[in-house]
């Protein structure tokens, strides 16, 4: 019973993105608590866990956003609330149990708190997969996916301009001049987005870089990573970290294809060979270049999406960033790493990446914190 009468704990529970689904104005009160609410199952095993211990347990609700500046946001709220909970009860312990990009939050509200004497919480973090961002040098890739990009814009919408000028028989002139303002357009656009957007480019990236930087642990002691094997939300992450890392080459020996034949195509013509050729030859090398340009859009489209996923600024962000996902954050002598596994009765029918449903999960905690109270004690 010591630890009853000389230990508080203030706890702070942090929901990752969508925690509160899709829709949360639309959830009502008769709905199944949700992990971090009252009466959910986690909340009554963890108090069961710390019955002899003084404890206060209360959500921080935030967005839950797949974004990194409104991660960067709930992060500087976890900061404030740290401070005035540590000015109302200075000496309570303060606890964040974070899941998923909660667990992002909580290491980014370290940065917020280095100014201030607030104390470093414990931290726990439940399945989060820590996103870091970093500037990289891709030499003339991004260069090149960006020209690759508006030049399939450009092909297929003049092989529409072609088609338009087919079935329409229009005259001469106003092809002639549709052709040359498509020209135009996209040499203005390839100088706009490729040269004259690179400022903002890396500013937006340096933006970006900073928003999700997490702030040091003080002592790597007091954090406990709790993850799962095959955690869904992280095997994601990695698909599209893979992807990030695939498609741009895939873009650009494609884009390097696409030059090619639209080369021959055009030399084709200057040099009056194309009317001699035969028809499926014609339709053959058409189908070829509209197959190519359509491909390479779709293949952006697909890096913008896997980028995404690690938070939606970075489908439209900089290509030459490097976005890093892991298990545990880098830092030296970390407390503990625990990888739990799900009960077999769990087996098939809840997601790995709802670890706060496992058994084990509160108990762990509980352990953890009884540890940290006792070394602080010692």
């Amino acid at each position: 019973m010591t630890e009853s009468v000389s230990h508080e704990l203030l706890i702070t529970l942090l929901h990752g993105t969508w925690g509160r689904g899709f829709f949360p104005r639309l959830r009502t009160q008769d709905q199944r608590p949700l992990w971090f609410e009252k009466k959910s199952p986690f909340l009554r095993r963890l108090s069961a866990e710390l019955i002899d211990i003084r404890h206060e347990i209360n959500p921080l609700l935030w967005s839950g956003s797949n974004s990194i500046f409104e991660r960067d946001k709930a992060a500087h709220a976890l900061a404030t609330h740290l401070i005035a909970e540590q000015i109302k009860k200075p000496q309570a312990t303060q606890i964040v149990i974070a899941h998923s990009h909660g667990g992002n939050i909580a290491l980014r509200a370290l940065e917020y708190l280095k100014n201030h004497e607030a104390s470093h919480p414990l931290i726990v973090t439940l399945a989060t997969p820590f996103v870091e961002i970093h500037p990289t040098h891709l030499d003339d890739k991004a260069s090149f996916i960006r020209l690759a990009l508006v030049g399939s814009l450009f092909m297929l919408l003049m092989f529409g301009i072609l088609f338009l000028n087919v079935f329409l028989a229009l005259p001469g002139t106003i092809f002639l001049v549709l052709a040359v303002f498509w020209l135009a357009a996209l040499i203005f656009a390839t100088w706009w987005w490729v040269d004259r957007r690179e400022t903002a480019r890396q500013n937006r990236l340096s933006t970006l870089k900073e928003a999700a930087r997490i702030g040091s642990l003080g002592s790597a002691q007091r954090l406990l990573v709790l993850r799962a094997i095959d955690d869904e939300a992280s095997l994601t992450l990695a698909l599209g970290t893979i992807l990030n890392y695939v498609i741009p080459n895939i873009v650009k020996i494609g884009g390097t294809m696409l030059m090619l034949y639209v080369v021959a195509w055009g030399s084709l013509n200057v040099l009056g060979y194309m009317p001699y050729m035969p028809s499926w030859l014609r339709d053959s090398f058409v189908g070829l270049v509209i197959g190519s340009c359509t491909i390479t859009i779709s293949l952006i489209g697909a890096l913008m999406l896997s980028r995404s996923v690690h938070g939606r600024e970075l489908a439209l962000a900089s290509m030459e960033c490097q976005i890093n996902t892991q298990s545990t954050p880098d830092g030296n002598n970390l407390s503990q790493v625990v990888t739990l596994i799900p009960d077999h009765i769990m087996l098939g029918k809840s997601l790995r990446h709802g670890i706060y449903q496992y058994d084990d999960c509160p108990r762990v905690i509980a352990k953890w914190v009884r540890s940290q109270l006792a070394a602080s004690t010692g």
